[in-house]
Parts: structure tokens; C-alpha cells; sequence
């Protein structure tokens, strides 16, 4: 009986010892990929040389060469809950709601003023050729094409999201995509629409390259091919300092 103990007591002790080292050896592993994350994940993605995407670098060399429908999300707003109620009562009213009681949930936020103002610098400084200005009726999208576009051309109501609305999504996106293939940028400039976040969510791309995702911040904007027969998604820009930065080199003193 004795015996049978001690193998017990035994093998008790070596199941023990066994989870403590694979406990000490996962917590060590844990730690040192966190430690290494940003140089594991630049191997994954092959840029160990650069601090920049350079696929996305060469595409905004691209975009300032021209050719492309350029889809902004309108710059920062103040964070409603229910700003799509707002959204839907400015369209189906025909009102300016910089000029109603609830301009604060529709319209730009004072970062949003700075922000819009900073990208129409930066575009400007950049000499992005633009050809034709679409904006949503939406406040924010209007005030983003102001300032940051030097002004627009046509409001499309099409071009305001989705979410105000009774209507079927894939239909939505359908009018989108047959409404943005009218608009066929020339091969020296751009096509801006001044948008929403959602707007091409449900549009029927005959390709999504890059394993491109949806969703924008604010201010960024989705990069687009139109031959007038297809629409290409190229890419997206998640917001505009991530093209500003494929421009900006650290200056030596």
C-alpha cells in the first residue's frame, strides 16, 4: 500500500512540476510577443525598411497624378446618438440645419471646422488635381466640401447614408453604384463626393481589391476606379492622416 503511494505521490508531484513550467514558459512566450509585436507584425507584412505602407505610397502618388472618385467621409461632428433623425428631418424639409436649432447634431463640431480646414491646406499644398465636387445634403458633408474642397458642384441626396431612412440596403446600394459610375474622372484629376461612412457598404463592386474593409474615420475616404461600364474599390485611406503622412518627410536642422 505503501508503495502505491509513493508512485501516487510521485507522479503527483511530476503532473505539478509540469504545469508550473507550462505556466512559467507561456506567461515568458506571452511576454516576449508583446514586447516584439510591432517588429513581428512588420515581418508579417514585409516592411521591416519603412515606417509607411508602400503599396498605399504608391497609390497616393496615384491619386495626385489623377484618375480616381475619391468617397470622403465628411470631417468630425459631435457624437449624437440620434443624429440619422436630424439627418432625415434637414432632407425631407429642404432645411440648411447650420441654420436650425439642431445644427449641433448634424453639422461639423468646432474640430471638425479645424480638421476640414487642415485637409483643404494640405490638398491645396499638395496641388490634388480636382476636377468635379459631389456632395451629400447633409450639413457636415456640405461644410467638409467647403472647406476642405474649396466648394461643390451637385448635392446628391443619394450620397446621404443609408440609416435616416425606410428602404432596402441592397437597393440603396445599387443607386449609389449606378449614381457614382455617371461620374467618370479624367485621367489627369479626381472626383470628390463628400460623404458618409456607410454610404458604399451595400454597393455591388465588380472588384474589392487589397482585401479592402469598410468603414472610414472621420475624414477618411475610399479610393475608386470608374470606366463608365465598372466600379473598382481600390482602396481606402482610414483617415486623412494616413495620406497626409505618405507626404510628410522629417525635416534636418
Amino acid at each position: 500500500m505503501k508503495r502505491y503511494k509513493k508512485i501516487f505521490n510521485l507522479k503527483f508531484f511530476i503532473i505539478v512540476i509540469s504545469l508550473v513550467f507550462l505556466t512559467v514558459t507561456t506567461i515568458a512566450s506571452t511576454l516576449y510577443l508583446y514586447e516584439k509585436r510591432h517588429k513581428i507584425f512588420k515581418k508579417i507584412k514585409g516592411d521591416t525598411k519603412y515606417s509607411i505602407d508602400q503599396r498605399k505610397y504608391k497609390l497616393s502618388q496615384s491619386i495626385i497624378s489623377g484618375g480616381y472618385v475619391l468617397l470622403f467621409r465628411h470631417a468630425e461632428r459631435e457624437k449624437w446618438i440620434d443624429a440619422q433623425m436630424y439627418d432625415s428631418i434637414e432632407l425631407n424639409k429642404n432645411l440648411l440645419a447650420e441654420k436650425t436649432y439642431f445644427k449641433d447634431a448634424v453639422c461639423l463640431s468646432k474640430r471638425g471646422d479645424i480638421q476640414a480646414r487642415m485637409m483643404g491646406e494640405i490638398i491645396k499644398d499638395l496641388k490634388v488635381p480636382i476636377h468635379k465636387v459631389i456632395t451629400s445634403p447633409s450639413c457636415r458633408a456640405r461644410q467638409t466640401a467647403n472647406l476642405a474642397f474649396n466648394g461643390y458642384d451637385e448635392i446628391k441626396n443619394i450620397f446621404l447614408h443609408g440609416g435616416p431612412f425606410n428602404q432596402n440596403n441592397e437597393e440603396f446600394g445599387k443607386q449609389v453604384h449606378d449614381t457614382i459610375l455617371k461620374y467618370i474622372p479624367p485621367k489627369n484629376s479626381n472626383i470628390i463626393i463628400s460623404a458618409h461612412n456607410s454610404v458604399i457598404e451595400s454597393v455591388p463592386f465588380a472588384k474589392i481589391e487589397n482585401q479592402t474593409k469598410m468603414g472610414l474615420e472621420e475624414s477618411g475616404f475610399y479610393v475608386i476606379k470608374n470606366d463608365g461600364k465598372k466600379l473598382v474599390l481600390v482602396d481606402k485611406f482610414y483617415s486623412f492622416h494616413k495620406f497626409n503622412v505618405m507626404f510628410q518627410k522629417r525635416p534636418v536642422n
